[in-house]
Parts: structure tokens; C-alpha cells; sequence
């Protein structure tokens, strides 16, 4: 069974924006940085309405995903929505950085309402029945969906129908992005997982308002957004360190780059 949800083509993202204050002004317009300023610096923070693809199956990814979805909740005070395709949501991360930026763990932890999916279908159901009453029923800020492209790489589907259903969740998503106004978040798929094909990052790519490529690279990240031709690389700093150039204080310090296993 499809697990229930429980607490626990822009050319720039400019560009897409644009097009979204053409055809009406938002209601809300909620823009939230990552803390971690390379990346904030690269996309001008996440916004309401955009959905953003990030292209890497890197642990840092998961990090963005973690570290994100906690500053969504102590922002906005609204909750948060995350589909996981890949087992990839870690309560526990999220629990313990909780404690360590002062917040009621308990209290942040019933904002997060997660459903994971074991089979594409089961994610299909999930995104395309069940995504936009969820969302209009709680209004999150934000929505998460992990690993998107997993279940679509099983070997028993055939690649015709695993690619009708993957463009199927891609648009339903976008969809209720645009429609409820949050700010939409999407990996492609988990580390260590078969990496999809070209063909599957071209689709997700042609759908999503903005792609982020995340890379290792020998103890630094590089991270780029290809449709403008921007990218930075740098040294993640564990989330127990301080880096005097960087630090700006608590939740806000930009040196935030960094999740070591077990945080």
C-alpha cells in the first residue's frame, strides 16, 4: 500500500518568474534562503510558485532537502509536505538539528506530513491522487518530493510506460506548484541509486522552472544552473565548525553547508 502522508520552462529562474507576475500577481510571494551562501547567492533564494529540480543523486543534495525543509518550517510557520521515492527523508537528522538551533522538536516535526512510496506506482498514486488535496487541505509553504526518478529506473517496467509516468508526476507537480504557491523542491534520485538516463534528466529538466546540478568533487561541491550558465564550487563546513569569514551568528550563520551522518 501507498504509505499516507503523516507528521513526522524558463530559461532562468528570473525569467520564470517573470512569466508568473504576467499572468497574475501572486498572493503570497515567499522567498527563503538555504543558509548556505553559495547556493543562496546562485538562485537569489527559493521562491513561491518555482519549482526547482536538483540534479544529483550527491549526499549533499539530501542535505539541501533536510536543512531546507527545517528553515521553511521556522520561517513560515506553515507546514510542509514530502513525497519520498527513495527512502531518503531522515526524521532523526531532522530531530536533531532541531535541537541544536533551539526548536521544539516535537512541535517542528508535526509540521512535516512525509508519505513514501516503495513502487512508481504507488508514487504515481501519491503525486497524481492524493498531492493537490493534501496541499490545499494543509497549505505548506513548501513541497518536497526526493529521489523522483527511482522507482522509474526498476527493471520490470517498461521504459515506455516508466517515462509517460515519471512526465505525469513532473507535470501534476508543477501544476500544483503554480496553483498553491509553494515552493517545490525535487531530487532526482538517491545517492548510491542508479543514475537516470539522459533521456529522463532531459524530460524532468524541460519541466521544472530551475535546475540545480550538484557534483562532488574530492571533498568540495560544485553546484551550477545550466540554463544561465552559473556555478560555484566550495568546501562544505561541517555544521559543528565555525568559519569566522562566514558565521553571522545561529540559525542564520551562513556557514550551514554541511550535515555529517547522524547531526
Amino acid at each position: 500500500m501507498t504509505a499516507p502522508f503523516q507528521p513526522v520552462t524558463s530559461t532562468s529562474h528570473e525569467e520564470a518568474l517573470g512569466v508568473l507576475r504576467d499572468d497574475g500577481a501572486l498572493s503570497m510571494e515567499r522567498v527563503l534562503t538555504s543558509s548556505i551562501h553559495p547556493l543562496d547567492e546562485l538562485t537569489g533564494g527559493f521562491r513561491s510558485s518555482t519549482s526547482y529540480l536538483i540534479d544529483s543523486g550527491s549526499r549533499y543534495a539530501s542535505d539541501i532537502l533536510h536543512l531546507t525543509c527545517l528553515r521553511a518550517l521556522a520561517e513560515f510557520d506553515e507546514e510542509v509536505v514530502w513525497i519520498d521515492g527513495g527512502n531518503a527523508v531522515e526524521p532523526y537528522t531532522l530531530s536533531a538539528l532541531c535541537k541544536r538551533f533551539g526548536f521544539d522538536a516535537h512541535e517542528m516535526l508535526s509540521m512535516v506530513n512525509i508519505a513514501r512510496a516503495f513502487t512508481a506506482y504507488q508514487l504515481v498514486s501519491l503525486i497524481d491522487d492524493t498531492l493537490m488535496g493534501e496541499v490545499g487541505r494543509g497549505s505548506p509553504a513548501m513541497i518536497i518530493v526526493s529521489s523522483i526518478s527511482d522507482m522509474f529506473m526498476d527493471k520490470d517496467m517498461r521504459r515506455m510506460e516508466s517515462h509517460q509516468l515519471l512526465r505525469r508526476c513532473a507535470e501534476r507537480i508543477e501544476e500544483v506548484t503554480r496553483s498553491k504557491e509553494t515552493i517545490t523542491l525535487v531530487t532526482s534520485h538517491t545517492p548510491k541509486h542508479i543514475q537516470p538516463e539522459p533521456r529522463t534528466m532531459s524530460l524532468l529538466s524541460s519541466i521544472f522552472d530551475v535546475v540545480i546540478q550538484v557534483r562532488d568533487r574530492e571533498g568540495s561541491v560544485d553546484l551550477r544552473v545550466p540554463r544561465n550558465g552559473s556555478a560555484v564550487r566550495f568546501t562544505p563546513t561541517p555544521w559543528n565548525q565555525m568559519i569566522l569569514d562566514d558565521f553571522n551568528g545561529g540559525f542564520d550563520g551562513k556557514n550551514r553547508a554541511h550535515i555529517p551522518s547522524g547531526a
